[in-house]
């Protein structure tokens, strides 16, 4: 199973790069990890993305152990036109009393139980059969000498009487079980029987085989005696008559802690497409495994995967503050005081003797200018500043425009509504034992944000949040704009400015730098 490397919930440019840049870097290393994301690609990261032709990560909303990270048993799906006998000895080497059924289309069906066999068999006389030539070979150890039909339905007749009798007795379409009988043979052929089963590994001559083709008459060898081919080709019966309905079915996105199977059936797993991919037992459910993650840019439950504390936790790389995980094993954690994620990253590529390719350094450069807002961060460090100059040469792009274009595309918010504008770039903090929730934008229409000022407010104040600001960036004049729901005096303390509505605040781009220790001391203050 991959490992799953991603960045936090509503992801940001550093988030989607990191974790394509460093999957790949653990790929080069020898190791099979899939690049993911918490929520879709973002305008600037979009931008990136499509500037140097890379595929976006993986979409995903957990990382619960699913059905579908299971190694499925996909070789033993029936269908209805499987045997009884083919269901009876599945029934028997899973020790369950009931198998899935899938219909022609793949689709589930029913289920077929080892009780509705039992009673077919004793209770019927299998004077007619439905079944196939496909079953009867498989079943009875037989290779097929004529094909004219695979579906297979009539009389069964064993020829042990005299030919007289043979004559009286059997008509067109009849399954005709015979030895080295030829005369009796040839008049089954000639009288159009549906099937002839030829036992003791009986041989007819090319005439009799072409003669048959003629009459639509299919043939069949097998090693068995006319007693034990008569006594068994009633486990050759197709099962479709025997399915029954019911609700068993799990679907492959299903998590395991939510199952709750019977330890007698064998359930069908369904996809999207509601076709039957494999068969799940309740043993198979406690061998699921734990799904193997790397996280990158966070380093806290809340903004991190769903399920994350059920998953394995190889690694964390990041350049934030600890948030107070916990793990029961130890772990491998990569944390340096440096502007983004990607230039831990790009470090790590130089400690291992990885060359970097063009795509990787583009996007490990349109990460680090992003978070630093080229240079302009007080997050920014020499690190950063290094980093890229060797990244832009890498990637082939002027560092500068490069990334006012890309700044350019990506603050345009003109397509989006209000609350995707608010929950764009949002994390959420306990703060003294409050709820609090920070979003950030950066744009370079700032017109466009206060012309709905209003409308943010009301759905700023309608969340549950005990503090919601949204800091709404302009890079060019190096500082934010702050709409809240909050006391006046707690940003006038978090930020020393006089508390109102869209107040600016002078030199804060950095949430973590800035934001967060601001309004972390004045929270703690209420």
């Amino acid at each position: 199973m991959s490992i799953l490397v991603f960045g936090h919930k509503n992801p940001d440019t550093d988030s989607i790069c990191s974790s394509i840049a460093y999957a790949n870097l653990k790929r080069a290393l020898g190791q099979d990890a899939v690049a993911c994301a918490l929520g879709e690609v973002r305008k600037e990261a979009e931008y990136a993305l499509n500037y140097f032709k890379v595929d976006a990560p993986k979409l995903i909303d957990g990382v619960k152990a699913q059905v579908k990270d299971l190694c499925l048993d996909t070789e033993n799906i029936l269908n209805v036109s499987s045997s009884l006998l083919e269901a009876y000895n599945l029934m028997n080497n899973k020790g369950v009393e009931a198998v899935p059924v899938a219909d022609a289309e793949g689709k589930f069906a029913g289920c077929v139980s080892l009780k509705k066999i039992a009673e077919e068999l004793l209770h019927q006389h299998f004077k007619t059969i439905d079944t196939t030539i496909t079953n009867i070979c498989k079943n009875l150890d037989g290779s097929v000498v004529v094909n004219c039909s695979e579906k297979i339905s009539g009389r069964v007749f064993t020829l042990s009487f005299d030919m007289e009798t043979v004559m009286e007795t059997l008509e067109s379409g009849d399954i005709v079980i015979v030895g080295n009988r030829f005369e009796a043979i040839e008049y089954a052929i000639d009288n159009k029987a549906a099937l002839i089963i030829l036992t003791s590994n009986t041989e007819i001559s090319d005439e009799l085989k072409a003669k048959a083709e003629r009459n639509g008459v299919s043939v069949v060898t097998v090693a068995a005696n006319n007693y034990k081919t008569s006594n068994t080709i009633n486990h050759c019966a197709c099962i479709e008559s025997l399915v029954e309905s019911c609700d068993c079915v799990v679907c492959e996105c299903a998590y395991a802690e939510d199952l709750n199977l019977c330890e007698k059936c064998l359930y069908p797993v369904v996809n999207a497409e509601e076709k039957v991919v494999g068969l799940l037992s309740a043993a198979d459910v406690a061998k699921l495994p734990k799904k193997d993650v790397i996280l990158v840019d966070h380093n806290e439950y809340g903004q991190s995967a769903d399920g994350l504390e059920s998953a394995n936790l190889l690694e964390i790389v990041d350049h934030h503050k600890l948030g107070g995980m916990k793990t029961d094993l130890p772990l491998s954690v990569r944390l340096m005081p440096v502007g983004c994620t990607c230039t831990i990253i790009y470090n790590m590529y130089k400690e291992n003797n990885v060359e970097i390719p063009t795509e990787i350094a583009g996007l490990l450069l349109s990460a680090i200018l992003s978070d630093t807002l080229i240079f302009k961060s007080p997050t920014t460090t020499e690190l950063d500043k290094q980093a890229c100059e060797d990244l832009a040469k890498i990637a082939g792009v002027d560092m500068e425009k490069y990334g006012m274009d890309m700044f350019k595309y990506g603050t345009s918010l003109d397509e989006f509504s209000i609350e995707e504008i608010v929950n764009m770039d949002f994390k959420k903090f306990d703060m003294s034992g409050k709820s609090v929730g920070i979003g950030q934008v950066f744009t370079l229409d700032i017109d466009s944000i206060f012309a709905k000022q209003d409308q943010f407010l009301d759905y700023i104040n309608s969340t549950d949040f005990d503090l919601l600001v949204l800091a709404v960036t302009d890079i060019i004049k190096e500082g934010s704009y702050l709409i809240y729901k909050a006391p006046d005096a707690v940003i006038s303390e978090a930020f020393n400015v006089e508390g109102a509505q869209g107040v600016f605040v002078e030199g804060c781009v950095s949430r973590k730098k800035q934001l967060v220790p601001g309004l972390t001391a004045a929270v703690k203050n209420m």
